[in-house]
């Protein structure tokens, strides 16, 4: 049996631990798709099934998963669609034999399409409406993104990654000398003097789309304070034109409720090169917990790190296109 602390986690303690606040299980305990905390559908008798999130030891304290969810209260107050933990007896964080855990109401549905041009304008309408909420939500203790700080810690991660071949080791600091000062040059002339607390990972499956088609976002776990593009431009795949023609879809949406600051856009560019090594790195950094080699085995593989180097160079090959006009 592994020693990490997720280990613990068995079906009876997620049974004693939903029980231990007053909630009353029938058995049915069902792992769902998460890696860096850990979440469990749990039935209830007589009553529709929960969803109970588990907190990694160690990464978040109190106050800022508090803030986390004072947020999403306030959202939810005034009607914007976020899925918020439930409050019992006045209380959202609990805390079972060292672990934070809260529930959440389950709701069906799906991730949108990505290719759906209705559901990207509506996710632009949900993401400003958020943002807007969002504007007076008390972030002292979540962090602030930082860009070249993030990007120069993750890509300094890599180079000493022992799943990284040596034999790309050297074209990886090629890479790394040909994005830190585009990244600082566009940071230096576009990132805005004021933030607010954003979603700060937004893709797809953290969004659920109903019956009705209307979206709602989910797992807030990575918010913090950023620019509001941030949450829009992991909405974007396809070829150059095809994101451009989303993101026009994303700001259409968005501007409906609130402003958006289109210098952003010159953005992009960094976010996509800082994401892509910020997530291989977030990979290293958890190798030691066993449901990561089981899910990603192919970060120790050879493609994964030559497919990794190709996208960090057609990121800069393709720098400033996507932020420019179209004529």
């Amino acid at each position: 049996m592994s020693d990490h602390p997720f280990s613990a986690l068995t079906p009876d303690f997620v049974i004693n631990a939903v029980e231990s606040i007053g909630l009353w299980c029938d058995a049915r305990i069902y792992p769902l798709n998460s890696y860096e905390n850990r979440v469990y559908q749990v039935g209830i008798e007589d009553s529709t099934p929960l969803v109970a999130k588990f907190y990694r030891p160690n990464r978040w304290r109190k106050e800022q998963i508090l803030e986390e969810h004072d947020a999403l209260f306030a959202l939810a107050q005034a009607d914007i669609k976020v899925i918020a933990p439930k409050q019992i007896e006045g209380e959202s964080l609990f805390l079972y034999e060292g672990f934070y855990f809260c529930v959440y109401d389950k709701l069906i549905g799906k991730a949108p399409d990505a290719d759906n041009m209705d559901h990207l304008f509506v996710t632009g309408e949900t993401l400003a409406q958020i943002h807007q909420g969002l504007q007076t939500a008390d972030f002292t203790t979540r962090p602030a993104m930082a860009p070249v700080a993030d990007f120069t810690k993750a890509i300094e991660e890599l180079k000493v990654c022992q799943h990284l071949p040596k034999f790309l080791r050297e074209r990886m600091d090629k890479i790394h000398a040909k994005l830190l000062p585009l990244i600082q040059t566009q940071v230096d002339k576009y990132w805005p003097a004021k933030q607010y607390p954003i979603h700060g990972d937004c893709h797809r499956s953290n969004l659920l789309v109903d019956g009705s088609d209307t979206i709602y976002l989910f797992d807030f776990d990575d918010a913090k304070t950023g620019p509001a593009v941030q949450d829009l431009w992991l909405h974007l795949s396809g070829n150059l034109a095809q994101q451009k023609q989303q993101l026009s879809e994303l700001i259409e949406g968005y501007e409906s409720y609130f402003e958006f600051n289109e210098k952003e856009l010159e953005l992009i560019d960094s976010l996509k090169a800082i994401r892509l090594v910020q997530y291989a790195a977030w990979l290293n950094a958890r190798w030691d917990d066993p449901a990561f080699p089981m899910a990603f085995p192919w970060f120790s593989g050879e493609d994964y790190w030559l497919n990794l180097l190709n996208d960090l160079e057609l990121i800069i090959q393709d720098w400033g296109k996507l932020a420019a006009p179209a004529y």
